[in-house]
Formats: C-alpha cells, sequence, structure tokens
C-alpha cells in the first residue's frame, strides 16, 4: 500500500509540474486502473476522464486537481493536493497579466502589465505592492495598457540606492515609461503613490496626460503638517526613527505590525497575503521605512517645485477617509502651488485602501478621467 502511495504522489507531483506530460502518461496507461495502486478506482476514472479534453487549460487544471485530490483521498497527498490549487488559483488570477522587470537608474522595476489602448501607470501606497491594483486592472485592460510597478526596494524590485524620496521614484516611474514606450500615460498612485505622482506630474509635466492622487496629503502643502500630527499618524513618526523599527520589526514581526494597517481595509486573505509577502525581507521592511525617512524631502520638494501647470489633477479620498476633512484644502492648496486644472473626487463606501474597499468606485474614477 505504501509503495502504491508513493507511485501516484510521484505520479502527481509530476503531473503538477507538467499538465503536458501528465496526459501522455494517462495516454500510456488507458485506464488501466492497476497502474495507480492505492488510488479509489471512482477518482481515476474522474481523472481520466477529465485528462481526455485537452481544448483548453481549464480542462487541464481540472484534470490535476483530480490527480491530487484522488491522492488525498488515498490517504497521502494532500500537500500535493495543495500546491496544485495554489498554483492553479495562482494562474488564474494571473490570466491575462504579464511581468517583467526594468533597470532604472540603478533599481530594478518589477511591473505587472495587462491590455492594450492608452498608458496607465498605478503605484501602490503602504504597506502594499503592485498586487493592490489586481482587483482592477482586468476592467482596466479592456480600455488602458495596465502597468503596476513595485516601487524601489518593495516586493520583486530592488533599491539601487539609499534615496527613497518621492522625487527620486518618479524619476524611476517615468524611466520605466520610457523603456516600455508608454506615451504620455495618465499616472494614478495611492498613499506613498500618491506622493510620487505628484511629483511625477512636477517634474515631467509634458510627459503624462493628467495624474490622480488618492488619500494621502500633499507633502509640503496646506493639510500636511496637520495629518501627521494627529495621533493616528502614530506609526509616521515610528517608521522615520532611525534603526529602531528595523530592530524591534524586522526579523520575521512584519506580519504583524503591518497586518495592523491592512486590517484597516477591506483585503481578503490572498491580498493580505501577497502585501505581507512583499515586505517580508530585512531589505525590504527597510526601504519602506526610509520612504517615510524621506517625507521632510518631500516637503521640501512640494514646497519649492511651484509654478503654472496645466497637467490635469484629480485628488481623491474615501468618503470615511481620515483625509477626507482635508480635501477641500489640499485641493486649494494644489490650485495655490500653479496647477490650473485639480477636480476633487470621493469614492463611496471606503476608508483608506480604497481599491480594497470599493474597487468597482476606484475603477469607474479612474475610467472617467485617464
Amino acid at each position: 500500500m505504501l509503495d502504491g502511495l508513493s507511485c501516484a504522489a510521484a505520479k502527481a507531483g509530476r503531473a503538477a509540474s507538467s499538465a503536458k506530460s501528465a496526459m501522455e502518461r494517462v495516454r500510456g496507461i488507458s485506464g488501466e486502473h492497476d497502474k495507480w495502486p492505492g488510488v479509489p478506482r471512482r477518482a481515476t476514472a474522474s481523472y481520466l476522464a477529465a485528462m481526455s479534453e485537452e481544448k483548453s487549460t481549464e480542462t487541464r487544471n481540472r484534470a490535476l486537481l483530480g490527480l491530487a485530490a484522488a491522492v488525498a483521498i488515498a490517504g497521502s497527498g494532500v500537500a500535493i493536493a495543495r500546491t496544485v490549487r495554489s498554483r492553479i488559483d495562482r494562474g488564474r488570477r494571473d490570466k491575462g497579466l504579464s511581468f517583467g522587470t526594468a533597470r532604472v537608474h540603478g533599481a530594478v522595476l518589477h511591473f505587472a502589465k495587462a491590455g492594450r489602448g492608452p498608458a496607465l501607470i498605478l503605484l501602490h501606497g503602504f504597506p502594499q505592492d503592485w498586487n493592490e491594483w489586481r482587483p482592477i486592472i482586468a476592467r482596466l485592460a479592456k480600455r488602458y495598457t495596465v502597468v503596476a510597478p513595485d516601487l524601489r526596494g518593495i516586493g520583486k524590485s530592488t533599491a539601487g540606492s539609499a534615496k527613497f524620496d518621492a522625487a527620486t521614484m518618479a524619476a524611476d516611474v517615468h524611466e520605466l515609461a520610457r523603456v516600455l514606450k508608454l506615451d504620455r500615460p495618465y499616472v494614478v498612485g495611492h498613499d506613498i503613490g500618491g506622493m510620487v505622482a505628484h511629483a511625477y506630474a512636477r517634474m515631467y509635466p509634458k510627459d503624462l496626460r493628467g495624474a490622480m492622487i488618492l488619500d494621502v496629503p500633499v507633502p509640503g502643502l496646506d493639510g500636511w503638517d496637520e495629518a501627521l500630527s494627529g495621533p493616528k499618524s502614530w506609526h509616521v513618526g515610528f517608521l522615520q526613527t532611525p534603526d529602531l523599527p528595523e530592530t524591534l520589526v524586522a526579523g520575521g514581526r512584519q506580519d504583524a505590525f503591518l497586518s495592523y494597517f491592512l486590517r484597516m481595509g477591506q483585503h481578503d486573505a490572498a491580498e493580505m497575503g501577497e502585501a505581507l509577502k512583499a515586505y517580508a525581507t530585512a531589505a525590504q521592511f527597510h526601504a519602506a521605512c526610509e520612504m517615510y525617512r524621506a517625507f521632510d524631502d518631500n516637503a521640501e520638494f512640494g514646497l519649492e517645485k511651484r509654478g503654472l501647470n496645466d497637467v490635469p489633477i484629480v485628488y481623491g479620498t474615501g468618503d470615511g477617509s481620515p483625509f477626507v476633512g482635508l480635501a477641500d484644502r489640499i485641493v486649494a492648496a494644489l490650485k495655490g502651488s500653479g496647477f490650473t486644472k485639480v477636480a476633487r473626487a470621493t469614492v463611496p463606501d471606503a476608508v483608506h485602501y480604497l481599491v480594497a474597499d470599493n474597487p468597482d468606485g476606484v475603477a469607474a474614477l479612474i475610467e472617467q478621467h485617464a
């Protein structure tokens, strides 16, 4: 019995790594159940029936699951079944997406890409990575060429240098757009990504169609100091403290710390897991801390970079956001700094993590302006 189960588990493992070779092996056994000792006959028959249909990836996925389930039923291979299910779920979630990297200013930016049409760049916030945008990419990809990078040092991107201010990251994204031949993209940024979107519009006004800043105060403008002074912003000072957060949090305690923030949004288990994975190493968590330590540089940039700018700007918050009370002042400050086209927007039924709370609302807002 043990030998039979080992045989089944080995075949299941090979099937999970290559659906094509699994089908070839099935053809070879031609329904001979005795060659699959330890696996119930009914489960084997179901597996073979599914494997005979080779018209689609979905069919092959069902076949793989059939074999993994059969092995698990026999009392062995539960881990195999979970592995196969995980790979198939990931494949379904990534349908229509392609992934790549680009070297920009010494950093290597990882990005997800989908769709065709006018270019649209989506910039994540803290503590998230490009997966923040996953719930709406498929919808947006029907109208746009969507590119969602990991900011330097986060997720699968490398830092390249010790600079993590918004202007440096905007230069990264601008170079990424050049490398990918994205003509005048529309740039959307949430949280820290919103600071980067603001810097992008200031630095490269001729190279984008517009920018959307979502649920973040703009460094150096009215509302910035007030937003950082309340008790809800306790984490800002903590993350800015030299070395302390890395000492107390990095090294296996990132999940407990970061999930505190993520639980404020309507993230499902998969979204939570992807976000935590993006900050799992000491280097990734350090990069996040350095982004907060660069806030003073970002504020100086906001104070200095003024002047007429005709890039259309949308400033949006959730209707339950901690920044909603500052929104009108921030819009006025953007106009006062020289932006001539500034619109105010609110995402209903959302707090801070807008895409997690109301993905359709965010997608509709982007479609309206991009």
